[in-house]
């Protein structure tokens, strides 16, 4: 069942016409469409992009769950693990400074467990990064028949 905005949105749409306008490179609106205009009458969507043909439509494209378009990531790097450790490592310092107690060795206490916390996440992340990336690579490759990996 629409919701509400997408009733009203559906209403709107049919309270107004649209008709194609074909405009050239510089702005400018045309009689007729150009030579290299899309096969469709209707020419473009609303928002500005070339309408999909039904042939476009059925072809498959990598996607998640959420129907976006799959995002690639990048190879993993201990300079980005890095990066992210001492974000993080900012955090827990602050965070242990300021929930620590009123003794004397607060701020040594609250660097060295920032230092440990740090030093402990930089090969989980690059661990994390370089499984997600394989495992994107695997995906890629497909259906082609495992191979056997030498250790």
């Amino acid at each position: 069942m629409p919701t509400r905005k997408q009733r009203r949105r559906a209403a709107k749409e049919k309270r107004h016409e649209y008709e194609t306008v074909w405009v050239d490179a510089e702005g400018n609106e045309l009689e007729e469409p150009p030579e290299e205009a899309p096969g469709d009458e209707r020419g473009q969507s609303r928002f500005g992009r070339a309408k999909a043909s039904p042939d476009e439509k059925t072809k498959v494209r990598p996607q998640q769950r959420g129907g976006r378009a799959a995002r690639t990531p990048p190879p993993p790097s201990w300079q980005r693990a890095g990066r992210r450790a001492l974000l993080l490592g900012a955090v827990v310092f602050a965070l242990f400074y300021l929930s620590g107690g009123k003794g004397g060795n607060r701020l040594t206490g609250a660097l060295a467990l920032a230092a440990i916390y740090t030093a402990l996440f930089v090969p989980f992340t690059y661990a994390i990064d370089r499984f997600a990336y394989n495992r994107w690579q695997r995906r890629q490759e497909g259906s082609k028949p495992p191979t056997k990996r030498k250790r």
